[in-house]
């Protein structure tokens, strides 16, 4: 079995399970082909995630997670909304790129024949949801600069 440099186990059974997950998508994903190319027995995976669907829950909870924190940090700046709302059209670019949109759409789907995906997608989107909602107030207070015509 090999972990990373830190002794974590998760890690690469995590990035393995990303690289299947855009090859295959979820209904093809194997935790046998994870496993193997994690370099992890089996058992140690079933281990740490206990299924497939915990596996890519998982892994799925950890990207967005960083991408919500990256976001949240950035509308959180003190520069005009405008700017902020530009980088995030950039970082969309880098989800794409990333595959991490690809990953968010294999999780929706998946979760229109499983109840479980789909309760623990929409908790996670949820996050967004409600970052989305203070960026519309902001950008609904009088006085900023979407609310102010004198910047028309």
């Amino acid at each position: 079995m090999v972990a990373d440099v830190a002794g974590d186990t998760r890690t690469p059974m995590l990035g393995a399970a990303r690289r299947r997950l855009l090859a295959e998508g979820y209904a093809g994903l194997s935790t046998r082909k994870v496993a193997e190319e994690a370099r992890v027995s089996l058992s140690q995976l079933h281990y740490h995630f206990g299924s497939k669907q915990g596996l890519i829950l998982a892994l799925f909870a950890e990207e967005n997670l960083r991408r919500l924190e990256r976001q949240t940090r950035m509308y959180d700046e003190d520069e005009p909304l405008w700017q902020r709302y530009e980088r995030a059209c950039d970082y969309l670019e880098d989800d794409l790129d990333s595959g991490y949109v690809r990953s968010l759409h294999e999780m929706i789907a998946a979760g229109w024949s499983n109840p479980d995906i789909r309760e623990a997608v929409r908790d996670l989107l949820g996050g967004w949801f409600a970052l989305l909602i203070e960026v519309a107030r902001e950008a609904a207070a009088p006085g900023t600069m979407a609310t102010d015509s004198s910047t028309a």
